[in-house]
């Protein structure tokens, strides 16, 4: 368990699929997290967690508040221990948690235990075009901005561009201070 001021992150657990198939069944949300295609069933779910639980290049957390509520999911994929980086993914799937700073305490942790834990150099996080709310959460963070895949992402009839962003942890180090003393 990792934990944050108002949130706990723990690993995902079977139990938690239930949220999770109500999630990936909501088109707005599947549409900023980039996820394809709907509808999902509970199989396709199972068969998700199953896969990422059996993955050692990729670990997901729930984020549940502190008075556990389950508010959204938090990951690191594609772990590379031998370059000492990570992606990190995230959502929040209870709509009337977003804009609350859930998802910047959430990343802030997990960077934490990356950074601290795992002793990672960096970490890098792929953004859609359209996702300016991701955008401005990664920058507070204390991500950069470093490249654009151009036109890499279908959907909704049109390719859309994918922002690339990274967090080093000499940055991380520089924001988690600014952010404890503000």
């Amino acid at each position: 368990m990792i934990q944050a001021e108002r949130l706990r992150l723990w690993p995902l657990e079977h139990c938690d699929l239930g949220k999770n198939y109500q999630w990936a069944n909501d088109m707005e949300l599947c549409r900023y997290a980039g996820a394809l295609p709907m509808p999902k069933s509970l199989n396709e779910l199972e068969a998700w967690y199953n896969n990422a639980s059996s993955n050692p290049e990729t670990s997901i957390f729930a984020i549940k508040l502190n008075n556990g509520a389950y508010i959204g999911n938090i990951e690191i994929r594609n772990l590379d221990l031998r370059c000492a980086n990570c992606e990190l993914g995230i959502i929040l799937g209870e709509t009337s948690m977003r804009g609350q700073g859930y998802g910047q305490e959430a990343v802030m942790a997990l960077c934490g235990f990356v950074f601290n834990q795992l002793r990672l150099h960096r970490v890098t996080v792929h953004v859609l075009e359209f996702n300016e709310r991701a955008a401005h959460m990664f920058t507070k963070c204390g991500f950069v901005q470093e490249g654009v895949e151009r036109e890499s992402f279908w959907s909704d009839g049109r390719y859309w561009d994918v922002r690339i962003f990274s967090l080093l942890e000499s940055e991380f180090r520089s924001q988690a201070t600014k952010l404890a003393t503000a």
